[in-house]
């Protein structure tokens, strides 16, 4: 029997890590609604694990980082997580609630950047387009928002639990098939202070300010996770139409990474990055407005550049400056920054969305615009011959690498 390539490996990976996330997202609020949680409650259970990962992911990102095997990394990462979230079943009170949500997210929130690393490190070893593997999981988003969507529409809040458990499972076992990285060409001779990595990434304010940038640019999306399934009930559609809704956007979404490196490679990191954060300005501030399934589906769309096109590039801006041996704690550093920035938006969009309803989208406009002008001023280009160049690698001491 031939042996798996590494690319199908990863993708595989993503789509187990996908299915969880595609019913988390959308359908856990309904859950905790059904056991009887207002909107602020809610709020707070879904942003504590948000909190939880800017304390911790960096720790954890490094623990990757200095592993000599990855692979056995993520899969006690995934079994830990999936143990964890055992507790949320029996818990009957909002406080009960949050502590088994803590636990599970403690090491479930670096799952993906561990995926993302391990990831990046093979695209970059074997000139993959990452964005190829990556769509695999944006795909499983979709078929777990439809599924998940059905199901609800015909049972009860509670089935969102097991569709959940079950995703953990299969990411648990899917972990098994990461593939083995050698050590990084880049890797010191003798070994490096546990801190090394957080202190030459976090020390240089651009790289930090593209981080900064991208995540107000993702965290504008905190209404649209946290309330956006509670709006489109309210305004009468069904639990079919509400996951086709997060189905579209996601297809929006897997368009982009699909076509990959020959449509966003000409932008580059920078362009990439501005593009998602006007894309984000328009869509939050045309959704107070929106009510009619047309009108909503145009919206949808959008996810394509709101949050596709900002992924691939801080995805990008990350490959090209940070040392392959500090992969991982790059997308720890990253994940802290979003993390942080997403708990702030997360917490503002129960009052916002418990006062002005849709109107609270024009708040997430406003954190899109502000992302996007750090970016802007964090990724000032490099023109030579009319395009622009990226920046200088960390640590490598070369100069400046043409987007490729």
């Amino acid at each position: 029997m031939p042996s798996l390539s590494a690319p199908f490996r990863i993708a595989t990976i993503y789509v187990a890590t996908f299915l969880t996330f595609g019913i988390y997202i959308p359908f856990f609020p309904v859950f905790l609604a059904g056991r009887g949680l207002d909107a602020t409650a809610i709020a707070v259970i879904v942003a504590a694990p948000m909190a939880l990962r800017v304390a911790t992911v960096s720790f954890l990102g490094t623990i990757v980082d200095r592993s000599t095997d990855r692979r056995r990394v993520l899969v006690v990462y995934n079994g830990i997580a999936l143990l964890a979230f055992l507790l949320v079943w029996p818990a009957n009170s909002p406080l009960a609630m949050l502590l088994a949500m803590l636990a599970t997210a403690l090491f479930w929130n670096a799952v993906n950047p561990t995926n993302d690393a391990i990831a990046s490190v093979i695209a970059r070893r074997e000139k993959r387009d990452y964005g190829r593997m990556r769509v695999w999981g944006s795909i499983s988003f979709v078929v777990a928002n439809v599924v998940g969507g059905a199901v609800l529409a015909r049972t009860s809040p509670e089935a969102v639990y097991w569709m959940m458990l079950g995703g953990f499972v299969l990411q648990f076992a899917a972990a098994f098939l990461a593939p083995h990285l050698p050590p990084a060409a880049d890797a010191p001779v003798t070994r490096e202070p546990f801190s090394a990595g957080l202190k030459l990434l976090g020390g240089d304010w651009r790289f930090v300010g593209m981080l900064l940038g991208a995540s107000m640019m993702q965290g504008a999306h905190a209404l649209l996770y946290g309330f956006s399934s509670l709006h489109w009930r309210a305004q009468g559609y069904s639990g079919d139409a509400v996951g086709l809704l997060w189905a579209l956007g996601v297809a929006g979404e897997v368009t982009l990474f699909f076509l990959g490196r020959p449509l966003t490679g000409p932008l580059g990191a920078r362009g990439l990055l501005v593009f998602g954060g006007l894309a984000g300005v328009i869509r939050w501030s045309a959704s107070p407005l929106a009510e009619s399934l047309p009108f909503w589906s145009g919206l949808q769309l959008l996810h394509a550049f709101s949050f596709a096109a900002t992924h691939l590039g801080v995805m990008q801006g990350i490959a090209t400056t940070a040392p392959e041996r500090h992969a991982a704690t790059a997308q720890g550093l990253y994940l802290a920054i979003s993390g942080l920035v997403m708990t702030l938006a997360t917490l503002a969009s129960g009052p916002l969305y418990q006062r002005f309803g849709g109107g609270g989208f024009l708040g997430m406009a406003v954190l899109a615009a502000v992302g996007t002008g750090v970016v802007l001023a964090a990724m000032e280009p490099t023109v030579r011959g009319g395009r622009t160049l990226q920046p200088q690698r960390l640590g490598g001491g070369g100069s400046n690498v043409e987007p490729s």
